[in-house]
């Protein structure tokens, strides 16, 4: 059973350890009067666990022997026994001590509220990280409205724990990419909501450590396949997939990455045989309300350049476009 007054923090962990400090160490700073926090290591190596046994001995650990992607958040997911579940990976840190108690007020502004997901920013130019921004709405009017969205920041959001009691959590199968969103769709179905409150602020110091330049053509590419078969009724799924495959394609031509990203297809398209023992199409009420919560997007071409500085500029270094904020 939860307990009413906790709230569990799940940090996702692969290597990075000056990184993954000051995530723990914005976690043990707040000011919230009941705090769990579990860790979930994948396979980071003996050298890491022992730092962490001894320089957060209050964190329950969970360290697996192989890297399973963000799927391990489930682990930490079914060992939380907070009324409320944030997870983090170990690159996104909480801007101050009272980020806690804002995400429960946040729930209770918002009853019917399965998740809220944050404002993610990057610490080296203290402005809005546009790579994690895919919500409905353009962030240079809605960086600072709280509102409902469809877009699950996987590493940045906070969810009640009745929610995994009625659907499952995120789906080993994707490893990386879409993991979000497919987690977002069954949750909605099942009658939940999704705000962004962008009161609770986290900075995100994403690296190129972990992240090889072909990742998100591949992955991206790829699953958008198994999402879609899983999660959508046949026209709609056409409908939603089509547009994305061909501006991935142009993005993929542009950084030379265009070899992936047809590996991407290939691979999406082997996965449906695997799908079909879960395929559960959302009620079409649901895609009514996504369809509701898109009439705030910005026209096609200024969603065009925002998806190439989140998926190029955002994973190969360069800078990318961003914008001051007041936080």
């Amino acid at each position: 059973m939860p307990e009413d007054n906790l709230i569990s923090v799940v940090v996702l962990s692969h290597k990075r350890q000056e990184t993954l400090d000051r995530v723990l160490a914005s976690v043990v700073r707040q000011e919230y009067p009941g705090c769990e926090l579990i860790v979930v290591d994948n396979n980071s190596g003996e050298e890491l666990l022992s730092w962490l046994r001894t320089s957060y001995p209050q964190a329950r650990l969970i360290a697996l022997s192989q890297n399973v992607g963000p799927a391990a958040r489930n682990l930490g997911l079914q060992a939380a026994r907070g009324r409320y579940i944030v997870t983090l990976d170990n690159d996104v840190y909480f801007d101050d001590t009272q980020a806690l108690n804002r995400i429960a007020a946040a729930f209770e502004r918002h009853p019917a509220a399965g998740c809220v997901v944050f404002r993610v920013c990057h610490p080296a130019t203290g402005q809005l990280h546009l790579r994690d921004w895919c919500h409905p709405r353009p962030w240079q009017q809605a960086e600072l409205e709280e509102f409902e969205t469809f877009y699950i920041t996987e590493g940045a959001a906070a969810f009640r724990r009745a929610v995994f009691e009625r659907i499952e959590p995120y789906w080993s199968e994707l490893f990386i990419g879409h993991e979000g969103y497919d987690l977002a769709l069954r949750l909605m179905d099942a009658g939940y909501e999704i705000w962004y409150v962008p009161e609770v602020k986290v900075w995100h110091l994403a690296s190129r450590e972990t992240r090889p330049d072909w990742r998100p053509f591949y992955y991206y590419t790829r699953n958008l396949f198994p999402v879609v078969y899983r999660n959508y009724p046949f026209s709609a799924g056409v409908a939603h997939i089509l547009p994305r495959l061909a501006v991935f394609g142009i993005y993929a031509l542009r950084v030379r990455a265009f070899g992936k990203y047809l590996r991407g297809i290939v691979d999406g398209l082997g996965m449906w045989p695997a799908c079909r023992p879960i395929r559960r199409p959302v009620d079409r009420e649901t895609l009514r309300r996504i369809r509701e919560l898109r009439r705030y997007q910005p026209g096609l071409l200024q969603r065009f350049v925002l998806g190439a500085q989140r998926m190029i500029a955002g994973n190969f270094g360069t800078r990318p476009a961003y914008r001051r904020n007041d936080g």
